[in-house]
């Protein structure tokens, strides 16, 4: 199962060094996007496309506002991360969620980009920020059989 959990943004969060957010109780999260929301989730651009329709009007708020992320995969933290405005002036040198600009569309899917600026990689085709590179190739067969998985 593919997750990805996300946290409202606290002070001790502010704080936390983002490899200890793998660590985070998840149940803490106020948000969940689980595969029913997932649209797509294009492997090249790294692109994690929202259905809008599967979300409620104050949850969408939280999909689109600064907060912190870990990604799930089969209940192992694999990314964690920030999430961020896709023109926020700040870089980080961990992994971040970029809210992209078409995301506040009304007719548009939530679009996030994951990326990480430390890589300076600024084109695709960009890397998927877990290391290893099993769990990169389970979680993209893993979206491939939901059908979710543009190549």
């Amino acid at each position: 199962m593919f997750q990805i959990f996300i946290f409202s943004e606290t002070k001790e969060l502010r704080q936390m060094h983002h490899q200890d957010l793998l660590n985070i109780a998840l149940s803490d999260a106020s948000f969940i996007i689980n595969e029913n929301n997932l649209l797509s989730y294009d492997w090249t651009n790294q692109q994690i496309n929202i259905d809008k329709t599967t979300v409620s009007d104050s949850d969408q708020k939280r999909l689109l506002s600064d907060a912190y992320f870990v990604v799930v995969f089969n209940q192992q933290p694999i990314i964690a991360g920030k999430r961020i405005l896709e023109f926020s002036p700040t870089s980080y040198a961990y992994p971040v969620l970029s809210i992209l600009a078409n995301s506040y569309q009304p007719n548009q899917p939530i679009q996030y980009a994951l990326r990480n600026n430390s890589l300076g990689v600024n084109q695709a085709p960009y890397p998927f920020l877990n290391p290893d590179p099993t769990i990169a190739e389970a979680v993209k067969n893993h979206l491939r059989q939901l059908g979710k998985l543009v190549e």
